[in-house]
């Protein structure tokens, strides 16, 4: 998932909760120094490899409240604004506030993700569900897109 998707899910009061597959690769953001962090968090502060940039962060707060509100009222579509965020280079400051916002988010989601197995559990179900139901509308949606076609009782069944 990108970064974008965890910071408007959580700017919207919601929370994104994917499977996060080579969860090793992922980049964890601290708050602050790395030294502070490792004193701090012993097990898992060398794992916090980059710093977030809160600052940029707080300064586009009322930009990005401001976007959440739009998505949430239906001034806008969801699609429409993570597209260009999602693909926006570097001269885009909301764009990076956002992203940085997001990492942080996605930081707290992997460390309770990590360290609650119940979490995952319950995670692995949602999606599992998800997945499940997904296969059956393909299943019934296989062969004409689930319209019988054939006009006598013997060629239906």
């Amino acid at each position: 998932m990108t970064l974008v998707n965890f910071g408007l899910f959580d700017l919207l009061g919601m929370q994104l909760s994917p499977r996060i597959r080579d969860l090793g690769k992922v980049t964890l953001y601290r708050t602050s120094s790395k030294a502070n962090a490792e004193a701090a968090f012993p097990p898992s502060g060398p794992l916090l490899t980059r710093r977030a940039n809160l600052d940029l962060t707080a300064g586009h707060r009322d930009d990005l409240l401001r976007l959440a509100a739009s998505l949430k009222f239906g001034h806008a579509t969801a699609s429409l604004p993570v597209g260009k965020l999602s693909t926006s280079g570097r001269q885009n400051a909301l764009a990076a506030a956002l992203k940085e916002y997001g990492a942080v988010r996605r930081t707290i989601y992997a460390a309770r993700y990590l360290a609650d197995p119940a979490y995952r559990r319950k995670i692995s179900r949602q999606l599992n569900k998800g997945e499940s139901l997904h296969a059956l509308q393909r299943d019934l949606l296989y062969a004409h897109e689930g319209a019988i076609r054939a006009r006598h009782l013997e060629q239906q069944t």
